[in-house]
């Protein structure tokens, strides 16, 4: 096999052109958009674009989205946001793209075979982030421009190389995704256990019947009709600790970690978004197993909800991040689902301008809860904390396989490890430009 990497610079081989800049009332209708945030979090483009924007049959054929197209953050507030690429591994009819990226489309003509799945990961390695962020200048916002981003040097091992090595990558890629799917369907099966349990009032009664449906008595509370035995609480007197963290002093060489709201998404935490700090933080503001975390600032983060439910060593929140510690007996699992399913009643408690919402701690105090009997509590947590275990073991494999595919990444891309191939591959000028329905590719 041969060693040869081949190198390039990116305007050899693509052409680059800009994406839409559209007003706010262009956004939510029309046909599908690509926007800076897809291109920032994916290393391919998501199969489906969910934003949709106003755009015209000119703008359309202008910045189509096809088969192979690289796109590339080249403008942004941070350097650490410049330069993410994402690629299309399929064509996105009457699909446009943001005009905070760029767009990279093979040459007409070129006759080198390049894997797109390749490319995704290639231009994510260390190899072409030190050149953006080399290339870049940072004013009151950091900027690639058409001559910088022809600039960046990329080396191309054989094509059916470049493939082994997009496979190698890709597989780990799907093994994490297939993760995140199996939490996403755990998380929804959770919910509607919930709902159908303190909601419906269809929990199992003594004789394993759903309550409600066999004849179950209810009595008049301030939140309603709730079943009997059953009562209404505020979250104060359910709970040891409702707090704000701390304001951190970051620093890079401390064992110590604060959560931020970005680590709380779709009902889960994310550890590896968190930063290292050196501030002191009292010993009651130390993240404990079932601490329930509600982000409490900002319109679109505020209200999100999510439970500590492993052991974590030095951990604590930023003062952004609300802090609930449940005192419910055998009922961390019953606090930490009614919480998160109380996102849409914290987002609207929230009070101030828009961008500078607030979600005050003694607002989450006086808010009423519903606390059945003990008895039900304690089943309920007992299958939660079932499906929680499912979900942590799925988060802790995936924290493994980022790891490892980051740091595959830069040896595979560099050659220091090579990925064996069988078939031996010699270039010919009769190639095809791209591997994959490169006949698609056009100057549009």
């Amino acid at each position: 096999m041969s060693s040869e990497f081949k190198k390039y610079k990116i305007g050899e081989l693509y052409d680059s052109s800009s994406g839409l800049s559209k007003g706010r009332s262009d956004f939510g209708f029309g046909f599908p958009f690509l926007t800076f945030k897809e291109v920032f979090n994916n290393y391919f483009v998501p199969d489906k674009l969910i934003n949709l924007a106003n755009t015209t049959e000119r703008e359309r054929n202008h910045c189509s989205i096809k088969n192979g197209d690289i796109f590339i953050t080249r403008t942004s507030e941070t350097q650490h946001e410049l330069g993410m690429s994402s690629v299309a591994l399929k064509d996105y009819p009457e699909a446009t793209f943001n005009g905070f990226t760029k767009r990279l489309r093979l040459k007409p003509g070129i006759k080198i075979k390049i894997s797109q799945k390749y490319m995704g990961y290639y231009l994510r390695s260390s190899n072409v982030r030190n050149q953006i962020l080399g290339f870049s200048t940072l004013t009151t916002r950091s900027s690639l421009n058409n001559s910088m981003l022809e600039k960046i040097e990329i080396k191309l091992p054989r094509y059916e190389e470049q493939v082994a090595i997009a496979d190698t990558l890709f597989s780990i890629d799907e093994k994490i995704k297939t993760n995140m799917n199996i939490n996403k369907t755990l998380e929804e099966i959770s919910q509607a256990l919930f709902k159908r349990w303190f909601v419906d009032f269809e929990f199992p009664n003594e004789n394993r019947e759903p309550y409600k449906s066999s004849g179950g008595e209810f009595e008049e509370s301030e939140l309603g009709l709730i079943p009997i035995g059953w009562k209404i609480e505020k979250i104060e007197n359910c709970t040891k600790l409702v707090s704000r963290g701390i304001a951190p002093k970051y620093d890079e060489n401390s064992e110590k970690r604060v959560i931020n709201q970005k680590c709380i998404r779709d009902g889960s935490l994310n550890t590896a978004l968190s930063r290292t700090h050196c501030s002191n933080v009292n010993e009651e503001k130390k993240l404990q197993f079932g601490d329930v975390l509600v982000n409490s600032t900002g319109t679109g983060t505020l209200g999100r909800v999510a439970q500590v439910y492993e052991q974590l060593e030095n951990y604590t929140v930023d003062s952004h991040v609300t802090i609930i510690r449940p005192s419910v007996k055998n009922g961390l699992g019953y606090m930490g689902c009614l919480l998160k399913n109380m996102q849409p009643i914290f987002e609207h408690a929230a009070t101030g301008s828009t961008g500078q919402t607030e979600l005050g701690r003694e607002v989450i105090k006086q808010m009423k809860i519903l606390l059945p009997d003990q008895r039900t509590i304690e089943r309920f947590s007992e299958m939660y904390h079932f499906f929680c275990e499912k979900m942590l073991n799925s988060q802790k494999d995936n924290v493994v396989l980022s790891n490892v595919r980051d740091t595959l990444l830069p040896k595979l891309m560099s050659g220091e490890i090579r990925v064996p191939v069988e078939q031996e591959y010699t270039q010919s000028v009769d190639l095809p430009m791209v591997a994959e329905d490169s006949e698609k590719y056009s100057a549009h």
